[in-house]
């Protein structure tokens, strides 16, 4: 299982961004069920702040309200429907303080990379400095999770599909 940070998640509904592509395939890798995945109950309201702060700082995106809402949408359905599994806000809160404590994460990063490391996901993918610091790669390293970008996430992920239909000798 991998866990799925915000700013991995904006890439699926905003043109333009930096590893778009490798988030598009990400997400259809997901939707085929292909690989699991979990993240914090609050993505979908982080999706509409990136989404919105987009909105705002580049009008020249076109972000709608209205794409806004089925970003909002979408993220919650795959929810529903169990493409992603979601991690309530208290059963990561308490990890998620030592992260804001240890790393001077933000509320809503701890909690997306506490959800990660309470479900034990072997990957925590990201596109947020923070998490890519070798501070915060080392401290999740050592709580049993390995953050990664979108390019290394799916290298890993093709190298294990290799290996799982690789012949045995």
């Amino acid at each position: 299982m991998i866990g799925i940070d915000a700013s991995v998640c904006v890439k699926w509904f905003k043109a333009g961004e930096r590893f778009e592509a490798e988030a598009q395939d990400l997400r259809r890798r997901l939707e085929r069920l292909e690989v699991a995945a979990a993240a914090s109950e609050i993505l979908s309201l982080e999706v509409v702040r990136g989404l919105k702060k987009a909105q705002m700082r580049q009008p020249s995106l076109a972000i709608a309200d209205a794409d806004i809402e089925s970003a909002f949408k979408a993220v919650e359905g795959m929810f529903q429907t169990g493409i992603l599994l979601g991690c309530p806000v208290s059963q990561a809160k308490l990890l998620a303080k030592d992260l804001e404590l240890t790393l001077g994460l933000f509320m809503a990063d701890a909690l997306h990379l506490a959800t990660a490391v309470h479900l034990r996901a072997s990957h925590f993918v990201t596109d947020d400095e923070h998490f890519l610091a070798s501070s915060a790669v080392s401290h999740a390293a050592g709580l049993g999770v390995r953050v990664v970008n979108l390019p290394d996430l799916t290298a890993a992920l093709s190298a294990s599909k290799r290996a799982s239909t690789a012949p045995s000798p």
